[in-house]
C-alpha cells in the first residue's frame, strides 16, 4: 500500500465507488413538480373517487429499428437429411430508427410515431 493511497483511504476515509446508473437526472425544481402533482392527483381521487381515475392518461415512449433480423434460433427450419443446407447471410440492426410513442387510458390505447 503506498503512502498516498494509505493517506487517501485510511487517514482521509475516502472509498473509490461507482457511480449508479439513473435514467434521468432530476432537479430540485423537477422533483418539486412531481410532487405537487402527486398531491393535485391525491386531492382530485379524494373528491372524484374511482371516476376521477378513467380520465387519467398514461403514456410512453421507446425507439424502435427499422429492422431487426431475425436471431439464428428464429431462423430454423425443418429439412430432411438429405436436403441441402440452407445460408443465410449474417444482417446487422439496421441504424435508422423511429421514436414510437403510446398513450392510453384503461380503456382506449393511442399509438403513433
Amino acid at each position: 500500500m503506498t503512502t498516498l493511497y494509505e493517506v487517501v483511504t485510511v487517514k482521509l476515509g475516502y472509498k473509490k465507488l461507482c457511480a449508479r446508473w439513473v435514467p434521468k437526472m432530476l432537479t430540485e425544481e423537477h422533483k418539486k413538480k412531481m410532487m405537487g402533482f402527486a398531491l393535485d392527483f391525491l386531492t382530485r381521487y379524494a373528491e372524484a373517487g374511482d371516476v376521477f381515475l378513467d380520465q387519467i392518461v398514461t403514456g410512453d415512449e421507446t425507439w424502435v429499428y427499422h429492422y431487426t433480423p431475425e436471431s439464428k434460433q428464429q431462423s430454423m427450419q425443418w429439412c430432411h437429411s438429405n436436403s441441402p443446407k440452407a445460408k443465410k447471410c449474417k444482417a446487422s440492426i439496421s441504424t435508422k430508427q423511429i421514436l414510437a410513442s403510446v398513450f392510453g387510458t384503461d380503456k382506449a390505447f393511442f399509438c403513433w410515431n
